[in-house]
């Protein structure tokens, strides 16, 4: 019995392997599903699975993972891909629980490490999606004051909204350049202009974003100067990233009393009694 635990934590890994990497490839476009569909390939067996994987995640849980994977900008990763990440890395978490069970025994401690290491597996790929949707959020507040800035004298050099927004576009970087660009695709293919900012804002569901977007539909439809509100908008933007600066300056002494109480504190306490504990050991 004992002989059989080494090839069960083997299967076990190498399972949960292959459910990460299936869930790393990325995924279908509508279009290519339906041509895929009407080139008659066969995959009913694969869709069974997926089916009962599918249970497994409530309508909530799917609409809620859909919209952390917009914000995080995974446009290939889907939430049934997600749920097989989940899995596989629970799986990855119990195998190495249960090592360190075989390696430390069947005591408290083995079986408190196992627990422990199965829950951090388990939640590493929604730790990792979190950390991408603040890094692209922080990412498109990062670049918004400079592209409404350019966004502004463009406007104001006589340029319609959409010329301006094409030069705009090409001096901004990152992930608000992948918004914005999407947003125009939308405008050429024939969505309305004011429509394709609110669905930006939807996607990159940030607070800046939104002002922005509101600003510059509400003074399309009422006419204003749209150069002295993108003025506006981008000073107002800036400012609250200087705010959100100081905001973060501000928690730094919170949380670095941890790190000091743990770490520097007793270094500077043995640097400074450490040489005198030493003498009065070396003199008795």
């Amino acid at each position: 019995m004992i002989e059989a635990y080494p090839i069960a934590i083997v299967a076990s890994g190498l399972s949960s392997l292959a459910l990460i990497a299936l869930s790393m490839f990325p995924a279908q476009s509508p279009m290519a599903a339906r041509l895929k569909k009407m080139e008659r390939v066969s995959e009913k067996s694969v869709s069974a699975r997926v089916a009962v994987i599918e249970k497994i995640v409530s309508k909530e849980q799917h609409s809620r993972l859909q919209r952390q994977l917009v914000e995080a900008g995974w446009y290939g990763v889907t939430p049934l891909a997600m749920v097989l990440r989940g899995i596989g890395a629970l799986g990855i978490g119990i195998v190495a629980g249960v090592t360190f069970v075989l390696v430390l025994g069947n005591g408290w401690l083995g079986l408190l490490l196992g627990l422990f290491t199965a829950l951090v597996g388990w939640r590493i790929p929604s730790i990792m999606l979190a950390r991408a949707v603040k890094a692209r959020k922080e990412d498109v507040q990062r670049e918004l004051p400079d592209f409404l800035d350019m966004l502004a004298n463009t406007v104001r050099a006589g340029l319609a909204l959409n010329s301006a927004l094409v030069h705009a576009v090409d001096a901004t970087h990152g992930a608000l350049k992948e918004e914005l660009t999407s947003m125009l695709a939308e405008v050429r293919l024939g969505r309305p202009r004011s429509d394709a900012f609110v669905a930006l804002a939807e996607r990159v569901n940030e607070e800046s974003t939104t002002t922005m977007v509101t600003a510059i539909v509400q003074a399309e439809k009422i006419g204003s100067n749209l150069s002295e509100v993108l003025v506006e908008l981008a000073n107002d933007t800036r400012d609250r990233r200087w705010l959100r600066a100081e905001e973060r300056a501000a928690r730094l002494p919170i949380k670095m009393i941890l790190p000091m109480t743990f770490f520097m504190i007793p270094s500077l306490y043995l640097m400074i009694f450490g040489p005198v504990i030493a003498l009065l050991v070396t003199q008795r």
